[in-house]
């Protein structure tokens, strides 16, 4: 009997649940999408720069997008500081994410990841067939192939000082370090990681989608050594970036599109410390945070979620991360905020 044709190991890798909010699930109670303020996806507050829009519509959707690949290439190589031999494009972090573990795992090899976080971590090195630990403590970290941090980490907001990642480069130069920005742009006091690319074992993943608001673009990138960054190019589809993202990328290193943010992380900071505030005069236990969410201790993350949806009110219900007893709530607009927090003490939830 000839072997199956599906690898067999294929089986213990499990789809990882995300944030947000279906059609399906809001039409029992006879809402719509655009009914809803949505805290469990953790994107600029303010929405798009109008000018990272208006370059989505320039876009030649005719002809296949490799043309502005090198231009954005060479920005971000310059924005950086490094080669543009150190950068590569993705449809998103977390397709840099699964082709560096496509590149560096083998059947076998162990991944760490500074846990409870982003579960795409643990399924890329499942799928590339490598074993997981999770750890809640660096220092206490086995010995691996990979290392993941994110940083702040989703879902608590914990951020490391550049000394904790140094101390990890350092003791263990043959092990690779991943360290996940996606939510770096919303931090008040950002240290640069970009001069720890001289280790030789680092490598920095970056959304350019979250601080724009707009996750359905799907564009990052990942800065890492020439050698790492050629295999992990090596390994990537053709084409993996679309037309648009490539002019959305482009505009949002314009100084425009750059004051935008930083209009954006002053509100996160505001809204931040309300949300933080609020939940903790209600009676909730909030983690300090550094990012643009807040994970609160209310009990019952599910309960909790499932009682605010009537009232057109999402919020991320953290049991896929191993916290049933918390829910993330993303750092919205002022009035958003208010509103969540005087419905939640309504409900005496």
């Amino acid at each position: 009997m000839p072997p199956p044709l599906v690898r067999t190991d294929l089986r213990y890798v499990e789809r990882v649940v995300h944030g947000s909010v279906s059609e399906a699930e809001l039409a029992v109670f006879g809402l719509r999408l655009a009914d809803v303020c949505d805290f469990s996806v953790n994107t600029n507050p303010l929405g798009p720069a109008s000018s990272v829009l208006s370059a989505l519509t320039e876009a030649d959707w005719t002809r296949y997008p490799g043309d502005d690949e090198p231009r954005l290439r060479q920005a971000l190589a310059k924005r950086n500081h490094v080669p543009a031999t150190q950068v590569v494009l993705g449809n998103g972090s977390v397709e840099l994410l699964w082709l560096l573990a496509l590149a560096t795992l083998r059947h076998g090899d162990r991944l760490v990841v500074a846990g409870p976080t982003f579960g795409e971590y643990a399924r890329a090195a499942r799928v590339a067939g490598a074993d997981v630990v999770d750890v809640r403590d660096l220092a206490s970290a086995p010995t691996s192939r990979l290392l993941v941090v994110c940083n702040p980490n989703n879902p608590t907001g914990r951020y490391c000082d550049r000394g904790a990642i140094e101390t990890l480069l350092a003791d263990a130069p043959r092990r690779g370090v991943v360290l996940d920005e996606a939510y770096a742009p919303f931090v008040d006091e950002r240290w640069p990681s970009e001069p720890l690319l001289e280790s030789g074992n680092l490598a920095i993943l970056r959304s350019m989608t979250k601080d724009h608001g707009l996750p359905g673009v799907r564009l990052g990138y990942l800065l890492a050594s020439s050698s790492l960054a050629t295999a992990v190019e090596a390994v990537r589809p053709p084409w993996s970036v679309n037309a648009g993202a490539l002019r959305a990328g482009l505009a949002a290193l314009e100084p425009e599109a750059e004051a935008h943010v930083a209009r954006a992380r002053a509100v996160v900071k505001h809204t931040r410390t309300l949300l933080s505030e609020g939940f903790t005069r209600l009676g909730f236990r909030v983690e300090p945070s550094a990012a643009n969410f807040v994970l609160v201790d209310v009990g019952d993350g599910a309960r909790f979620r499932q009682a605010l949806l009537p009232h057109g009110l999402v919020v991320r219900d953290c049991a896929s991360f191993g916290l049933p007893a918390h829910v993330r709530v993303a750092c919205r607009l002022p009035d958003d905020c208010t509103r969540l927090l005087a419905t939640v003490a309504h409900l005496r939830l």
